[in-house]
């Protein structure tokens, strides 16, 4: 055990030289100067990269560079100014330093999936993203984690590996998503108005497909954003069961905007018991 002890405490004289009240301040004033000068540097690359780089590029390089100026003023503070041995000392914290390793090891694996979200694009800041079965906005991509926010105005931090990882459905590269709702009325033999009715309803909300919405897109944008075939997305209505009188209609339409989501489902469900109440329909 001292055998031990002494292979791994070093000599107080080994690690740190002897050290006038001069080197002291100048040490101090150093240690400063590489903060400042971190965090200037941080801030200038943010400023030239934001237009030109994602989010995630310009933070992580900015980040890396401000570490850089921090170790290498800490380096020279030590060892050029305190004489501080920083080779011995490393060598003394050998079994720390892997210790410390394998306690970054979930750090240094979610820095990496901020770098798979950054080149493969897989999500971006303000796309709409829906997270174990919560619909969210993309707020912030960090090297580390993402920041979401619900849309009951909850701010959500993921480490970047549960996204990686993880099942996302990403509602903005789709650019519309299909609604099911299910309507149950009597069984009447006029079944079928009810269902044109339904159909009518969904045909003149200007918010529901094949309807296109109105905002400007240049060409790349319709080329790509725009669906190939429009009258496959017409709504649609089936007959989902007939079980005691009851006839139970599964209704699916596609929208653009799932923002609106609710709203639109809202004015559906609004219009349909008007028209109901219009032609005297039952529900189930």
């Amino acid at each position: 055990m001292i055998d031990l002890i002494k292979m791994v405490v070093l000599n107080t004289n080994d690690v740190v030289g002897t050290a006038s009240l001069q080197r002291i301040l100048l040490f101090i004033f150093v240690i400063i100067l590489s903060i400042i000068a971190g965090n200037i540097l941080k801030i200038l690359i943010i400023k030239v990269l934001k237009k030109r780089a994602s989010p995630v590029v310009y933070k992580a390089i900015s980040r890396v560079t401000m570490y850089a100026v921090y170790l290498f003023g800490f380096y020279f503070a030590f060892q050029k100014i305190l004489n501080f041995n920083v080779p011995a000392f490393l060598a003394a914290l050998g079994i720390l330093g892997i210790t410390l390793l394998l306690t970054m090891l979930p750090v240094l694996q979610n820095i990496f999936a901020g770098i798979v979200l950054s080149i493969e694009r897989l999500i971006k800041e303000n796309d709409v993203v829906e997270v174990d079965g919560t619909t969210c906005i993309v707020k912030d991509i960090m090297l580390r984690k993402t920041v979401l926010r619900s849309l009951d105005g909850k701010l959500i931090t993921l480490p970047n590996m549960n996204l990686v990882t993880g099942k996302v459905v990403n509602c903005s590269s789709g650019e519309f998503i299909r609604v099911e709702l299910s309507i149950s009325i009597r069984n009447d033999p006029n079944y079928k108005a009810v269902i044109e009715s339904i159909d009518k309803i969904l045909l003149e909300d200007p918010r529901v497909l094949p309807h296109i919405p109105k905002k400007e897109m240049n060409v790349i944008e319709k080329l790509f954003s725009m669906p190939k075939n429009l009258d496959a997305l017409k709504p649609q209505i089936f007959i989902k069961k007939i079980e005691n009188g009851i006839i139970t209609l599964q209704v699916w339409f596609w929208i653009w905007d799932i923002l609106k989501k609710e709203i639109i489902v809202s004015n559906f469900y609004e219009s349909v018991l008007i028209e109901f109440k219009r032609n005297k329909i039952s529900f189930g």
